[in-house]
């Protein structure tokens, strides 16, 4: 079978697995149009005799930056844990994310030389999955604003939460390969910040976890992620902390 050629201590991508990541985001961005249709089509009702296009338009706006910053606390939840269990051969999650993780502490740079593709693939097919589960909940009519509001967060969160990595991406990009409108979005905290993240990057790599823009980092630092691995080491699931 035809492989792409490995990266950097990365193990030889399938053109299998390239085939099916790219399913996974072109599937991903259906679904999510999907569901914004039907947000669309739920907000009829809830408008009532609102200027409809107006109204969802600010609501959506009104919910991004909620969904932004959980989308942001959630990235750091999950690279705790592809930072601290398993390791890059446990089935289906260990290849996927605890391999991407782990040689990425070890060469930092890594995550600008693999593709787009490499980059988000996996994130998007996790993504599917949760569309999926998600979709015969918000396929129900929302009743009231605030079910409206909180179908439309969730939406935010999940898409923010596929592109972390593209924001992480980002803030390793050489400063002569980022566009002027990237450093400006950094550097007022918009995007990742790249200085805030390099404090990731220094042992025992404890501190901001969080990687699409950094918002939740002040609430996960609080986090005692060592007291919680102690717990779970007493249950008998012990850290592979690289």
């Amino acid at each position: 079978m035809k492989e792409k050629r490995p990266s950097h201590g990365a193990a030889p991508r399938s053109l299998a697995v390239c085939v099916l990541e790219a399913l996974g985001l072109l599937l991903f961005a259906a679904m999510v149009l999907d569901a914004g249709w039907h947000l669309l089509v739920q907000a009829r009702p809830v408008a009532q005799g609102r200027s409809q296009d107006a109204w969802l338009a600010l609501l959506a706006l009104l919910t991004l930056p909620a969904a932004y910053y959980l989308a942001d606390l959630l990235s750091g939840l999950i690279h705790w844990v592809c930072d601290s269990f398993g390791n890059e051969h446990t089935p289906l999650w260990g290849p996927a994310l605890v391999g991407p993780f782990r040689r990425h502490h070890r060469d930092p740079l890594q995550i600008t030389r693999i593709s787009l593709l490499e980059n988000l693939g996996a994130s998007a097919l996790a993504g599917d999955l949760v569309l999926w589960l998600w979709s015969p909940w918000a396929a129900q009519a929302a009743s009231s604003v605030p079910g409206l509001a909180w179908r439309l967060t969730m939406l935010w969160l999940i898409v923010f939460a596929v592109l972390s990595n593209l924001f992480h991406r980002w803030s390793h990009l050489p400063l002569a390969r980022r566009p002027g409108w990237m450093l400006w979005a950094q550097r007022h905290h918009l995007l990742l910040n790249s200085q805030i993240h390099g404090r990731h990057h220094r042992p025992p790599h404890r501190l901001n976890y969080c990687i699409l823009s950094g918002w939740a980092n002040p609430l996960s630092n609080r986090i005692p992620w060592a007291g919680i691995e102690a717990v779970l080491a007493r249950l008998g699931i012990r850290t592979c902390f690289d």
